[in-house]
Order: structure tokens, then C-alpha cells, then sequence
């Protein structure tokens, strides 16, 4: 049960970003794709496609559901889906062109590694998979214990009991606002890192922070009991 609660508890985290439109920044692979094809014209697209709302799609993104099977069980087809995102960036890019605002060759640069991107984004938890990965094995788990003063065990077993995160800190006298600044510390360290690294800029680091903390009381409050 340790591998499910893990990846329960730092999917819950991590998978509000997909939900509230980071998969904007994956679908071109860098911030100016993000720029150009905001969260609105993309998750517009998307919803319009799977005829479900923002608030749906990102209820489902929140139990592990990958884009690829929220299409499937709406009875539409993943390559239908890829291929309407494909055309609405291709026509944002078209009007940048033609506003002269990058070049055509620029626009044929960007859509050449369109499609191969798109089959990874709808496939995957989590667009964002090195950031992922690093909550899932490093540390998400690991802030948690350090911060409440349990074990992993022990925080399964509450879990499992159906116990809140929110309420499992105030067992152990701690705070639900004090592990959700616990957890965003550890997810800006590694956030701190990729900028570093080159991964992200700045202003992107700011953007995926804000909708964490957005989601972090759901995230605390949610039972994963079954």
C-alpha cells in the first residue's frame, strides 16, 4: 500500500496543475508556446472536444485519470482530440505570423514537434513528468511524514482510516496551513532548481506556485479512503 498512497498523495498535489491549465506550457515545450496558446484557448479546446467543463475534466485529472482516458470514456477518440489541439495552435500561430510577430519557419518549428508532444501530454498523469517524479520518489511523501512526525506506515494506516491530511496534522499538533507551506517549500525547491536548470523561467515558476497553493486546502481536506 506505501507505492498507492504515494502516488495518491503527490498526483493530488501536482495533477491540480494539469487541471487548472499547465497543460498549456506542454503542449508547445516552452513558455512561449504558453504565451502564444494560453490555458484559456487550449482548455477551451479541450472541453469543447470532450463536451465536459473545466471543472469536470480537472475532478477526473485529480483521481490519476490521464487525458487519453477521460476521451475514451466520453466516447470520443484520443486522435481526434490531439489533432483539434493541434489545429487551434496551428491557427494561433498562424495569426502571429501573419501579425508578424515570429516567422513562418519559427511556426513550422513549433508544429514539427506538435504531435509527438501531444501524444505525451494526453498520455500522462502529468505533463510536467521530471517535476513529477521528483515529488513522487524525493520528497512529497517524506515532507509529509517530517512535518507531522509520523511514519509512512503510520500515515497509511490513518489514511486508510479515512483521516484527512488536515486532520492528522491537528492530531499530532500541528496545522493544515503549516503542512501546506511544508509541501509548497519542497515543490519551490525543485521548481527554484529547473529554473536554474534551465528548465523554466521564472515567470512560469510563479504561475505553476499559484496553482498549487490554489489547490493545497483540497488537496489536505481530501479523504483517499475507499
Amino acid at each position: 500500500m506505501h507505492y498507492k498512497t504515494r502516488r495518491l498523495l503527490a498526483l493530488g498535489a501536482i495533477l491540480a496543475l494539469v487541471a487548472s491549465g499547465a497543460a498549456a506550457f506542454a503542449a508547445t515545450g516552452s513558455d512561449a508556446g504558453a504565451k502564444s496558446n494560453g490555458p484559456t484557448t487550449l482548455m477551451g479546446t479541450v472541453t469543447s472536444y470532450l463536451g465536459l467543463s473545466a471543472k469536470q475534466i480537472a475532478a477526473q485529472l485529480a483521481t490519476g485519470k490521464t487525458l487519453a482516458q477521460i476521451t475514451a470514456a466520453q466516447g470520443k477518440s484520443v486522435a481526434g482530440l490531439e489533432q483539434t489541439i493541434e489545429e487551434t495552435v496551428k491557427s494561433r500561430l498562424d495569426q502571429g505570423v501573419a501579425a508578424g510577430a515570429i516567422t513562418s519557419q519559427q511556426e513550422q518549428k513549433v508544429l514539427s514537434g506538435l504531435h509527438s508532444r501531444l501524444d505525451t501530454l494526453v498520455g500522462r498523469t502529468h505533463p510536467l513528468a521530471a517535476l513529477r517524479k521528483s515529488l513522487r520518489t524525493q520528497g512529497l511523501v517524506g515532507v509529509v511524514t517530517s512535518y507531522l512526525g509520523v511514519t509512512v506506515p503510520q500515515l497509511v494506516l490513518q489514511l486508510e482510516a479515512g483521516k484527512t491530511l488536515a486532520q492528522i496534522a491537528t492530531t499530532h499538533g500541528k496545522t493544515a496551513a503549516g503542512l501546506e507551506q511544508a509541501i509548497t517549500t519542497a515543490a519551490k525547491t525543485r521548481l527554484d532548481k529547473a529554473v536554474a536548470a534551465g528548465y523554466l523561467k521564472a515567470a512560469t515558476e510563479q504561475k505553476l506556485l499559484t496553482l498549487l497553493s490554489s489547490h493545497l486546502d483540497q488537496l489536505v481536506n481530501h479523504s483517499f479512503a475507499h
